[in-house]
This record gives C-alpha cells, structure tokens and sequence, in this order.
C-alpha cells in the first residue's frame, strides 16, 4: 500500500522538481569527487555515474530525495584483472632487527632463553640445594657469555664466582691475552663491535649426582651475537650473526669436600661456533662472518644448521673453517 502511495507522490511526478534534485545531485557528485581526489592524488579513479532516487521510509513517514551513487575502482600499473604483483623480497641487513631471518629469530633475550627445571632433590642435595645450583650456573653462563667484563676479554666476573681453588688454576688463562684456550671459557670479542640488541640463547640445564657431596648441573646452549655493520659489509644476517653453541658440566661441591674446593667448579666441556670469521676465532676471538675478508664462505655450518642450533641434537664435531 506503501509503495503505491509513493510511486504517485506529487514530488515524484513534478518535473520542475525533479530538475531540481538531478542538479542538486550532480553538484554533490562534482563536490565529493574534487574532495576524494584531494585525498589520492597520485590514484588513478575509473568513475561511473548513475542518477538514482534513493527512498528512506522510517515507519510510515516516506522521506524522498535524489542522489548521485559514484563507483569507483582502484587500479594499479596492471592490467584489470591481473593479480596484484608480489613485494620484492628485501635483501640485506636490518640492523634494528638483526635477528630476523637467522635461526635466532623466535630465541629469547640472555638468560630467559635457557629453561630451567624446578629444583627436585638429587643425590646429597636437596631440591633447595639444586635450585641455588642451577641460579649458581645460569651466573656463571652470563658471566661467561653475556658479560659485558667477559665480552672485553675480562675474566674476573666469572672468576669471583669459583672455590679458591679452581679460581687459582685458571686465573692466568682468564687474566691472559686473547688465546683459543681462553676463548674457550669466555666469548672474547676483537675490534668489532656489537648492536644494542642484546644476545639470544636457547638451551637447558639438567642436574645429576657425582660423587658424594658433589652435583653436576650440565648446560647444553646456544648463544646469538649480533655484530654491528658498515653499509655494504653484510649481504644477510647470517653475516653479522655468529653462533657459538656450548656443552658444559658445572660442579658444584660441599662436605665432606675441604672448604677451597666447596663451591663451584668448572668440570668438562664442548663447543661449536659457526657463521664467524675463520682468521679470528682461530686466535680466540669472536667476530662476525664478513669480517673474514679472505675467506666470506668460511665459517659457514657444514651440516644442516636446524640440528646445529639444536641443543637436543649432538654436538656436531666438523670443522666449518676448511
């Protein structure tokens, strides 16, 4: 009954007014399509225009007015029907983010990437005894490979937290010179500096009984170093990121052992490095891979780098500067 009474509305049927509302309608057109113009001047706009009257009925109050409905298509350089073409991939190295694209990317900052099992009773300890075991450890891996004393061919850090005895066996080696038998218990760090992103790690403790009064928690863990760059240095960043993977057995002793040997010791170990520079991890030195001017390739994992960087995987034993 509606629609009847609308299709002969006087305004519908007078031409002077619908003159009106076509011009009306046309000008609002002209005005929206300079305002969208404006807004993307630099898309191209395909227009079609049509001249419809557009009903709003509210009850059964029927409001009646003409508008200009304007469609528009967005195009590209393509040809319509062609699918969007694909970014380029980015090639190079972000230094705000250098991780990404390296095996690194998902790892935790220091620390937090080791887990650490709740302490249960082992042995002669109990599971207090193992939870100050395991924080004793994680100190001794940040003052080994994250401290910034440790980084500048410092030992001290990491030799304040030994008995009296094992701190007089290795004081010369960690007081020395960079040597590989040095580098071997810290990361030593040569002329190359590293970005403010902090490292990253994964990796896990696990804790075993020795002899009586004796506990050995071992850490199986791999460290990330993002190393700073000069425009042009690094192709990607396994350039700038070198691995240095560890497998190391902390000691941790009391009675009946005699008071200098009560504490932590530092018991057998294993390591790995890869995507570093050859010519200095050969001196003891950690550096980035493109720094190895001679040798770029050199450094490079010789088997799959998931089970590399893996430390549920065996530590792999072939030298990757050949």
């Amino acid at each position: 009954m509606e629609d009847r009474q609308l299709e002969t509305h006087p305004d519908l049927i007078d031409p002077e007014w619908r003159k009106h509302a076509e011009r009306e309608a046309r000008l609002g057109a002209k005005k929206d399509l300079k305002r969208r113009r404006k807004q993307r001047p630099r898309r191209r706009l395909r227009m079609t225009r049509k001249v419809v009257v557009v009903l709003f009925v509210t009850g059964t109050v029927a409001v009646l007015g003409a508008a200009t409905v304007v469609v528009q298509q967005m195009r590209g350089s393509s040809d319509p029907g062609q699918p969007p073409k694909v970014a380029p991939v980015v090639i190079g190295v972000d230094l705000a983010r250098p991780y990404d694209r390296t095996p690194a990317a998902n790892w935790s900052e220091g620390l937090a990437g080791i887990t650490v099992p709740p302490g249960q009773a082992v042995g002669d300890f109990t599971a207090q005894e193992v939870d100050a075991a395991y924080r004793k450890a994680t100190e001794a891996i940040a003052a080994a490979r994250l401290g910034s004393r440790a980084l500048s061919g410092d030992g001290s850090e990491l030799l304040a937290l030994l008995t009296p005895n094992e701190r007089a066996r290795l004081e010369a080696t960690l007081t020395s010179a960079p040597t590989v038998e040095k580098g071997g218990y810290l990361t030593l760090l040569g002329t190359n500096r590293l970005l403010p992103a902090r490292p990253r790690m994964t990796g896990f403790l696990t804790a075993k009984a020795g002899r009586k009064g004796e506990l050995i928690v071992h850490a199986s863990y791999v460290t990330a170093y993002a190393f700073d760059v000069r425009p042009g240095e690094a192709r990607s960043p396994v350039d700038i990121v070198p691995f240095v993977r560890d497998e190391e057995d902390y000691v941790l002793r009391k009675a009946p052992f005699a008071k200098g040997d009560a504490g932590l010791s530092l018991g057998a170990s294993s390591g790995f490095t890869s995507r570093m520079a050859c010519d200095a991890i050969k001196t003891g030195v950690l550096a980035p891979q493109y720094a190895d001017k001679s040798a770029p390739n050199y450094g490079v994992p010789a088997v799959d780098e998931a089970a590399t960087y893996d430390p549920t995987k065996p530590m792999p034993t072939r030298d990757t500067c050949r």
